[in-house]
């Protein structure tokens, strides 16, 4: 991934409490691009990828955590697009954690043109599994981990739930013409 930044955010970079977790900052590369002109579909989930593995490297699901047997496993994604980004443009993914227990996380990250316009491009709400990676079997998530999970939602509680949370894929119901 080209230009990605995640090096500012540790446990102890501030958690801001009006507006989702910036997370990564990254540039659409020119191999980015799909042939409508704008930045393929995978490459979206890409980014969204990336900052979830910011937001569990923030809290402590790093190298030596995965490496010593546990990890977080994505099992659901729902993506929406919203605009397009082109090659070039500048990128800024946030995350707002919805909930948190012991053995699921629920976030929901929202992808903007840096310097854009408020409108998102894209977002993605995702829910994780926490689990012993041997067995692959869902197990709760080590303590301090969650601490710092939770943290980050009660920073973000004043925030609404986002608009588009929750949603399905459905055609609607309506006759064909």
């Amino acid at each position: 991934m080209p230009n990605l930044d995640v090096s500012a955010h540790t446990p102890e970079t501030a958690i801001p409490t009006d507006r989702p977790l910036p997370l990564v900052r990254t540039q659409v590369a020119a191999d980015w691009i799909d042939y409508n002109g704008h930045m393929t579909e995978h490459r979206y989930l890409q980014v969204f990828s990336e900052t979830t593995d910011s937001l569990l490297a923030r809290v402590g699901v790093d190298a030596d955590y995965v490496g010593a047997g546990h990890s977080y496993y994505t099992v659901e994604t729902h993506l929406r697009h919203l605009g397009q980004a082109r090659a070039g443009e500048d990128l800024t993914c946030a995350t707002q954690i919805l909930h948190v227990d012991a053995k699921r996380l629920h976030v929901f990250h929202t992808l903007h043109i840096s310097g854009g316009a408020d409108t998102p491009v894209a977002t993605a709400e995702q829910m994780l599994i926490h689990v012993d990676a041997v067995p692959e079997r869902a197990v709760p998530v080590h303590l301090e981990v969650r601490k710092r999970l939770e943290k980050i939602l009660t920073a973000q509680s004043s925030l609404s739930l986002p608009e588009a949370a929750g949603r399905a894929v459905r055609a609607p119901s309506r006759p064909d013409p």
